[in-house]
């Protein structure tokens, strides 16, 4: 999730786990540096200037259960002179909670979450966006509330809506799937191999939805709000462009995209497009995905460079989005 949604539920178990004495500044404090700590590796990702280093290490060792056993104890031992209401097994457990919530809200999203480091599995329930604030608004009012009262059963409650809120995410998703799995059998002879559905931008009402087939994909969206059936654009694998390939780029980018990509071709040779997160923008000549990379061959083997996304046509999704769901 986003760093302030983090934030904020870093805060909100800092609050129910420590002492009722404890301070509401040095709660805040800690819950808000503790829960950022697991995102700091897309700066130390930065420093290996290769855009798949960058997303391999994203959520990776900083995001497991071995790292917060060790990381709680190095962080109670270095501040427990500045916690002296609480003892020191309280504060463990409180920073070891505030960091294993954090990987395990993100384990809802798309993007995978390497929970159980250093084993390569990464979970992704995909029910979630990355940014969601039906999932956050409630959790900061609530906490507040919680903090200003002196509440930890307001906090409590926050917490308890929040993971309703994950809840209800789960099943929507569910519905959507069987939707599209409907929709679609009506429509092709095709067998589906997998059916994906992910919540667009900020709600769980509109969801992208990929369906793979043995040759390719085909991608829809469809909102809890709509009666119409489904219409799906296809998107074939184009595998036979990358057979002749030789490269552990290419077998690196399939394994980051989970197997869900196409390979298109422009002017400047072949790209690789993960289409996990949606399309970009979808006109009749010009396509690209959130997340699309340029092959370019070098001496060394293939440089993989992720093409960069225009500002506006962003903007031009979020408008989509919200004339479908309003």
């Amino acid at each position: 999730m986003d760093s302030i949604t983090q934030i904020v539920l870093g805060i909100a178990v800092a609050h129910v786990g420590l002492n009722r004495k404890t301070n509401w500044k040095k709660t805040v404090l800690l819950g808000a540096l503790v829960g950022t700590i697991p995102d700091l590796d897309i700066f130390i990702a930065k420093f290996f200037s290769d855009p798949l280093t960058e997303v391999e290490f994203h959520r990776s060792i900083s995001h497991s259960v071995l790292f917060f056993v060790f990381l709680s104890g190095i962080i109670g031992y270095l501040i427990k002179t500045w916690f002296k209401e609480t003892s020191f097994k309280q504060l463990y457990i409180t920073i070891f909670l505030i960091l294993l919530t954090h990987s395990l809200l993100d384990i809802f999203t798309t993007w995978g979450t390497q929970l159980l480091w250093p084993f390569p599995k990464k979970f992704a329930l995909k029910s979630v966006f990355v940014v969601d604030v039906f999932y956050t608004v409630p959790l900061l009012i609530l906490v507040i509330l919680g903090l200003k009262k002196q509440s930890k059963r307001i906090t409590y409650v926050g917490l308890l809506i929040s993971s309703l809120y994950l809840i209800w995410g789960l099943i929507a998703q569910n519905i959507i799937k069987n939707i599209a799995k409907a929709d679609f059998e009506n429509q092709s002879t095709e067998i589906i191999l997998n059916t994906t559905a992910k919540p667009t931008f900020s709600n769980s009402i509109l969801w992208n939805v990929i369906m793979e087939t043995s040759n390719g994909f085909y991608l829809s969206d469809r909102s809890l709000l709509e009666n119409h059936k489904m219409n799906f654009q296809y998107f074939p694998r184009n595998e036979e462009l990358i057979q002749h390939i030789s490269d552990q780029n290419i077998e690196r980018l399939k394994a980051i995209s989970e197997n869900q990509y196409c390979i298109t071709q422009n002017e400047k040779g072949l790209v690789f497009n993960d289409l996990r997160f949606g399309l970009l923008k979808n006109e009749p000549n010009d396509i690209q995905f959130a997340f699309s990379y340029q092959l370019i061959p070098t001496k060394n083997g293939l440089k993989v460079v992720e093409m960069p996304k225009d500002k506006r046509d962003g903007k031009k999704l979020l408008q989509n989005i919200w004339n479908r769901i309003f």
